[in-house]
């Protein structure tokens, strides 16, 4: 009986573990789909036009002039990897999380990708992407087991949003033109507005006195009409800025978002590499 309840306890460990196999490739399909997507778009959309520094707004002038030195060149897309730490819920434990983010510049679009540590050998597959202007947001255990996960419509301005909070990382995406648009509000704070065709993403940017972007708040954090929170990110702090390749990034960032079934979570990342895409240089070669 003993040996008969051994084998059958070896057959099941081997089932789930083909199961895990598949599943975590066909999880990194589908995140290297929407990264080559995003790269397709990057590689046939123009890239952004050298843009002045605007004089109005004063805080956001500040920041620009500061944040951009003297780079000038058009750039085609970030790539960041970053450490750091996640917790769901306002008093849950803290589990460390790895991962990277390729964003594109010349229209609105990220993919981002990290592993949760949940305990020793379990891990966590997290996966939110904006691309041409559809959005999702993944948590799967194993990379197979789907947790928390959220699609469409409903998401789409709230990714955009996470979009126009991760801008500090490459400052020159906060240049004001045909899609981003700046207001005054007072002498620390102005009001961004985001378009990508008929979606729009608003944000209250706070800035300190040296002219560093402090934070990044969601101007709607709920639906008209509604008092159910839309998932995503809602606030994103910044700190710790470095010279990196000549622009003035923030090296730490904290945020706070609602996840699909409405819970809480905080994640507190340290950026560990930034590449930019100049001149023909690619900047991605998987995340």
């Amino acid at each position: 009986m003993f040996p008969e309840l051994i084998f059958w306890f070896l057959v099941w460990v081997a089932i789930f573990l083909l199961i895990v196999i598949i599943g975590n490739d066909l999880f990194t399909s589908l995140i290297e789909h929407q990264a080559s997507y995003l790269r397709l778009i990057i590689d046939y959309a123009p890239l952004p036009s050298n843009k002045s520094i605007p004089s109005d707004p004063e805080p956001v002038s500040r920041y620009l002039a500061w944040a951009l030195g003297k780079n000038t060149d058009p750039v085609g897309c970030a790539h960041i990897r970053h450490t750091g730490r996640i917790r769901y819920g306002k008093t849950g434990r803290w589990m460390n999380v790895r991962g990277g983010a390729f964003l594109s510049l010349g229209t609105p679009g990220f993919v981002w990708h990290a592993k949760i540590a949940y305990l020793p050998g379990i891990w966590i597959d997290a996966f939110d992407y904006y691309v041409h202007r559809e959005a999702g947001m993944n948590l799967n255990l194993f990379s197979v087991f789907p947790l928390d996960n959220a699609y469409g419509d409903k998401i789409k301005t709230s990714s955009l949003f996470w979009y126009l909070a991760s801008a500090p990382l490459f400052p020159m995406a906060l240049l004001p033109g045909a899609s981003l648009e700046w207001k005054n509000v007072s002498e620390l704070t102005a009001r961004a507005s985001l378009m990508d065709n008929d979606l729009c993403a608003e944000a209250l940017v706070h800035f300190d006195g040296i002219g560093r972007i402090q934070s990044i708040e969601a101007y709607h954090r709920n639906p008209p009409k509604s008092s159910n929170p839309v998932p995503g990110h809602f606030i994103q702090n910044f700190s710790n800025y470095s010279d990196v390749q000549g622009y003035k990034i923030p090296l730490h960032l904290s945020s706070d978002l609602i996840l699909p079934d409405g819970e809480d979570a905080s994640i507190d990342i340290t950026i560990t590499s930034v590449e930019f895409e100049i001149s023909g240089k690619k900047c991605w070669g998987g995340i």
